[in-house]
């Protein structure tokens, strides 16, 4: 059941728009994410779901009960803030339990409560310190305690992660996922950083310039982005610069500059003849192999691009490696290697399957008879 409801969701500042008709819902104890860059408006949609903005247009319900010109605290919905907000001149006790005490619960409820919340983000005994004796991951576990102590339908995050060390918002992420399980709260998440967003999430809603580009699972995002866009963002990805030349029922012939390749057909769906496209794959995708003697003028295999190049650099990550190889035909490209291992200024061989790409229409490049060719 849908816990969260928003439709044709639009907020103006004057001439800028920075929502622009979202829609999109989140199901009572899901964890999702608005991820999207600088300026997307992903922060805009949460503050007008928390009530700090009003919407110049659309609808917000919450439970089935529309919540548009309700002030925040009349919501049931919290907020986790970036800078948390936490008061200095409290204790990590009083931090939790001030919403409780606004609210009139009585001292020993609010104190059952607080313990409680200490236990569950593993606390116990700070109730009495204040925020300035915790390290910034204690911070940030009393700042979730606040938010989740009065038991709101809804939690809501604006990139509460982004100020740690990546060591620690990785084990935040954890702590994250086991509370809103614990809970079974649901959560709604903000962040620019994907790879806070592919860690915690069900499922991602993707904006860019105020608009959705694509709303899915994790594991849809990233094997099938819909856009250049959502491949570019969620994820690392190769692009090599293509024309259409066939399209039949089951597959779309791609020109890449010296040798033509058959892509099946749902890797290509938008495309027509003499579209200029972007032909794109995922680094783990593509194979890298010493090259032979012949290796100037590879002979492609049927059904994968092919090419040669020079590694150009190298970088160690622990399970694999990652590659930087400047190619022959397609500029630069990068590669993700398990199993081999290549130093830099190797010759090599880099090739994938045509299965295993993504196609799509670069816009604002003509065709060849649009643009004066024949």
């Amino acid at each position: 059941m849908s816990l969260l409801r928003v439709r044709g969701l639009t907020k103006e500042f004057g001439d800028l728009v920075a929502v622009d008709d979202v829609d999109f819902d989140v199901e009572d104890g899901e964890f999702v994410s608005i991820l999207g860059p600088s300026g997307s408006g992903k922060s805009t949609v949460l503050r007008m779901v928390a009530g700090f903005e009003e919407p110049t247009e659309g609808e917000i319900a919450l439970d089935d009960v529309g919540i548009v010109g309700s002030p925040p605290f009349e919501r049931d919905v919290n907020m986790v803030f970036q800078d948390l907000a936490l008061f200095p001149h409290l204790t990590v006790g009083e931090n939790i339990g001030y919403g409780l005490k606004q609210s009139g619960v009585p001292a020993d409820e609010r104190r059952e409560r607080t313990e409680r919340m200490l236990e569950m983000v593993r606390l116990e005994g700070y109730g009495d310190r204040t925020p300035s004796e915790l390290s910034g991951g204690e911070q940030q576990r009393v700042a979730l305690a606040r938010a989740l102590v009065n038991e709101p339908a809804l939690v809501l995050f604006d990139e509460p992660l982004s100020s740690l060390d990546r060591k620690l918002r990785q084990h935040m992420q954890g702590e994250l996922q086991r509370i809103q399980l614990e809970t079974d709260t649901t959560f709604l998440y903000v962040t620019h950083d994907q790879e806070v967003a592919l860690a915690v999430s069900d499922r991602l809603v993707v904006l860019d310039d105020g608009r959705i580009q694509q709303v899915g699972s994790v594991e849809e995002l990233y094997e099938a982005p819909e856009s250049r866009f959502v491949a570019d963002f969620i994820g690392d990805v190769n692009a090599v610069e293509g024309r259409v030349t066939g399209v039949e029922d089951d597959t779309v012939v791609i020109d890449t500059g010296d040798d033509e390749v058959a892509v099946p057909r749902d890797r290509a769906e938008d495309v027509a003849v003499d579209d200029a496209v972007d032909v794109c794959v995922r680094p783990f995708q593509v194979r890298v192999e010493s090259a032979d003697g012949d290796a100037d003028d590879p002979a492609d295999a049927d059904g994968a691009f092919s090419t040669t190049g020079i590694v150009r650099s190298r970088s160690y990550q622990g399970s694999d490696s990652q590659y930087g190889i400047e190619t022959d035909r397609w500029g630069h490209l990068s590669a993700e290697v398990r199993s081999a291992s290549f130093e830099v200024d190797d010759r090599v061989t880099v090739a994938w399957d045509a299965g295993d790409v993504h196609v799509y229409r670069r816009d604002g490049v003509d065709s060849p008879e649009e643009d004066g060719g024949t």
